[in-house]
């Protein structure tokens, strides 16, 4: 009896000793997909209960126009997506205006669903978020005063990457990508992520900086009040062509596939050309995104 004894409680500290062990071996996996976010709700799905899209933007004339009186949003991104808002049944709330440096992050956290603004396709977003199709494309022009003869694009630009050439960008915009990237030798002035491309021109002008980066419609929009103020020396062949595009927090390939389908019919619709237009300063501002076909 003592020896069957023995036995029994063996056989019981057994049991429980494995039941311990599968308990930790649970809430160690339990604690570790906590921490790595498996079981949150996605966006997508977050999106779909609330039948709403919360938006962070960045005030980038003519794609997101803040109105600074009324705070009222209008511009071609704007408009666009309030139309997929329509056409998908969902109400679109922007909620934050944010900056270029700090967008990815609050995205990632949670704090809006997407970033509603026209915003250049790069390798760093393509990399830390998703990215839509795009919804049309920017050339990219060097703007410098009206006098500045120094610059041209013999050798690809060579004599912009010197010392002496002060090139005006925003912090985490993609002019700032474009100048470390193919100008390091030029001194790089960095302003806040707030500042805008107005007041980059402004700087310009002002002889605080040599060279900006912008967009065709940021320019003329400038020009259209500051006559023969400044000139794009890269009218004719942009430093780079980049696609406005919305950003979505990382891993959230249905949201893509949900905004990609809404914007493609947009397109094909004929209603994203006609936004194009309303906002245009001037002819060939944007480029519009080709059809997927053809006919015979």
């Amino acid at each position: 009896m003592k020896r069957f004894g023995v036995q029994r409680f063996n056989a019981t500290f057994l049991v429980a000793a494995l039941t311990v062990i599968a308990f930790l071996t649970v809430s160690s996996g339990c604690a570790q997909q906590k921490e790595q976010g498996v079981g949150k709700a996605s966006a997508y799905e977050r999106i779909l209960q609330a039948k709403k899209i919360r938006v962070g933007y960045v005030s980038v004339p003519p794609g997101c126009i803040v109105d600074p009186a009324t705070k009222e949003l209008s511009g071609i991104t704007v408009d666009i997506l309030r139309q997929i808002g329509k056409n998908t049944d969902l109400q679109v709330e922007f909620t934050e205006e944010v900056g270029w440096a700090t967008m990815i992050e609050g995205l990632n956290a949670g704090r809006y669903d997407m970033i509603g603004s026209n915003t250049w396709a790069n390798p760093i977003r393509g990399k830390l978020t998703v990215l839509s199709k795009p919804i049309y494309y920017s050339g990219i022009g060097i703007w410098v005063r009206s006098d500045e003869n120094r610059l041209s694009k013999d050798n690809n630009w060579v004599s912009m990457n010197k010392p002496d050439v002060k090139m005006g960008v925003m912090d985490g915009s993609t002019g700032a990508v474009i100048a470390k990237d193919q100008f390091p030798n030029a001194k790089l002035v960095t302003y806040t992520d707030l500042t805008g491309e107005p007041q980059l021109f402004l700087e310009l002008t002002a002889k605080k900086v040599d060279v900006v980066f912008a967009e065709a419609a940021q320019g003329i929009n400038f020009l259209n009040n500051n006559p023969g103020k400044i000139k794009n020396i890269a009218a004719d062949s942009p430093i780079r062509i980049f696609a406005n595009v919305y950003v979505l927090p990382k891993n959230e390939f249905q949201l893509k596939g949900m905004i990609d389908t809404a914007l493609e019919d947009l397109q094909n619709s004929g209603f994203v050309d006609q936004t194009l237009k309303k906002y245009e300063p001037g002819p060939h501002a944007f480029y519009r995104v080709a059809k997927p076909y053809r006919v015979d």
